[in-house]
């Protein structure tokens, strides 16, 4: 993990061993170095930009046209979907997947457990809408818990992790878990289908919003490795990949970059949602490991 910058980040919450701040692409990151794995987190929507267990090459995938910086969508990693879905459920909202990731956290505690490091991060005060938690427990396996409470008001929650994973190539790989479930089809205006019954094999563009709250397998002989996602406190899981019909439209993704990943993302969205009381809280979550 490459850190530059002069100016260091600071922090009042003691970082143990393994944690420290640092800079990457001229933002504030926590770099996480431990003989279990290797991380960047940053504080600018909470995201995760990489994730090495001891052995193995990155989990995620991060496209090297993304921007960084206050208010920026990064794009790659695991952006932290909220408090809508794309366009949310009446497709009014102009703002593309909510503001989670708009935000710049603060850092509310640094663990050390064994060869695990426990991160958690919050949504500053002057949030008032509703106050987020997410937590990273990084280690031999990885995982991820977004916990959103209301405000003061009645919220139709909607929200997602929307995680990118590196793979060898989009068009080899064969996704298992999801067999026969009913979608929503996002490239044909959310047609209703379903998916066939044996392993899953991307095509073409994809956007579907899966009927499943099923452990998947990303099957990638070409890496030479299986990507399992175990998700908790959802409803949907939504496979993404532009494919090369819609990533020329992307500016921060290269034209000829889309087989290196494909998004599994664990979410609560369209009918899926949950309705949350003032000062009710919903949590949502998912642990990924690679075998080979």
């Amino acid at each position: 993990m490459n850190s530059s910058g002069t100016d260091a980040p600071t922090t009042s919450v003691p970082l143990p061993e393994g944690v420290r701040l640092g800079q990457t692409h001229g933002v504030d990151v926590l770099l996480i170095d431990t003989p279990a794995a290797t991380a960047e987190l940053l504080f600018d929507g909470a995201h995760l930009t990489s994730y090495v267990p001891a052995g193995e090459a990155d989990l995620l995938w991060m496209s090297p046209d993304s921007a960084f910086g206050e208010r920026e969508a990064v794009r790659g990693g695991i952006p932290l979907i909220g408090p809508w879905f794309g366009p949310g459920r009446d497709l009014a909202m102009e703002v593309k997947h909510g503001w989670l990731r708009n935000l710049r956290w603060d850092l509310a505690s640094a663990e050390r457990e064994g060869d695990e490091v426990v991160l958690t991060l919050r949504t500053p005060e002057d949030v008032k809408a509703l106050t987020a938690s997410v937590q990273f427990r990084i280690g031999a396996e990885l995982s991820v818990d977004l916990t959103l409470t209301a405000g003061p008001r009645p919220l139709d929650l909607e929200a997602a992790l929307h995680t990118y994973l590196a793979v060898g190539d989009v068009r080899e790989i064969e996704i298992l878990g999801l067999e026969g479930a009913d979608f929503l089809d996002n490239t044909r205006g959310l047609a209703p289908d379903v998916l066939p019954a044996g392993p899953l094999r991307l095509t073409a563009a994809t956007d579907r919003v899966v009927d499943s709250t099923a452990v998947v397998t990303v099957h990638d002989e070409k890496s030479g490795r299986r990507i399992v996602s175990a998700p908790r406190g959802t409803a949907k899981t939504v496979v993404w990949n532009p494919w090369n019909t819609l990533v020329t439209g992307m500016a921060d993704i290269p034209d000829t970059a889309w087989p290196e990943f494909v998004c599994i993302e664990p979410a609560i969205a369209k009918d899926g949602y949950v309705a949350l009381e003032p000062g009710q809280s919903h949590s949502i979550g998912v642990t990924y490991r690679i075998e080979r």
